[in-house]
């Protein structure tokens, strides 16, 4: 069976990594790693405790330079292949080990280098996560950051195969580690927000789209920050839109 490297980043989320205790089953059958971004003692003694890899170092980055941080760990401490996986998680994420394996099963049978599963946001799988979107415009973006509605989000109801999307959340994204370091990792550039619409089109302009498995399910306990006018979020998200807009339409920061 190939590795897989199942890439965790806390904000604080300790608490809640202890309370849904997913990260200690997960690790008796995957590699977890785990990166501390602001300090955190009760999750630094839930990794000692379930002996899962724990990177307690370099706090308040960037979602993306975080898990590049977790990749470059990968790189220098294990011995890998190309098509062994690198699972970007959130920390309220709930997923079994069944799931991974089989997602696992799935991109190797399709040769997928990048892919997501299908995000709920209740445990009884009733209520889509809006997950997988189209890439976003200029007008997309305005639309959605005032508030008036996002017209790039897919209708999961509709999606019963595995299909190419543009993109899906950076709440749960795999890639092949070879993908990844194609990529050079995320973009290190975007602090929040976007970070994952950019490496899904920059993994489809070579070569390899994400495919989203409608049937591969978990659960995402999704708390989204504020976003209020004038707020840091906000402010955040601003500038990350307009960096993927100018790489999008005039391939500047590619």
């Amino acid at each position: 069976m190939m590795n897989i490297f199942i890439s965790v980043v806390s904000h604080g989320h300790g608490d809640l990594i202890r309370e849904l205790d997913v990260l200690s089953k997960l690790n008796q059958s995957f590699n977890v790693i785990i990166k501390n971004n602001i300090a955190d003692e009760t999750l630094e003694s839930y990794a000692r405790d379930n002996k899962i890899e724990f990177i307690n170092s370099e706090y308040n980055l960037g979602f993306g330079e975080n898990n590049n941080k977790i990749y470059s760990h990968v790189i220098n401490n294990y011995i890998f292949s190309e098509l062994d996986l690198f699972i970007v998680i959130n920390p309220d994420v709930y997923v079994d080990v069944e799931t991974i394996i089989e997602l696992s099963e799935r991109m190797n049978e399709s040769r997928s280098n990048i892919a997501g599963i299908n995000l709920y946001i209740d445990r009884e799988y009733i209520e889509y996560d809006n997950s997988i979107r189209k890439f976003p415009g200029f007008l997309d973006f305005t639309s959605s950051i005032l508030g008036f509605g996002n017209s790039t989000i897919i209708d999961k109801s509709s999606v019963l195969e595995p299909t190419y999307v543009d993109w899906v959340a950076g709440s749960f994204i795999a890639f092949t580690m070879g993908n990844y370091n194609k990529l050079g990792g995320f973009d290190e550039h975007y602090f929040m927000y976007c970070e994952d619409i950019d490496i899904c089109y920059r993994s489809k302009n070579l070569g390899s789209p994400v495919i989203f498995f409608p049937d591969i399910r978990a659960v995402h306990l999704a708390k989204h920050a504020n976003r209020t006018l004038f707020s840091k979020h906000f402010k955040w998200h601003i500038e990350s839109a307009v960096r993927f807009l100018l790489k999008k339409y005039f391939m500047i920061g590619i």
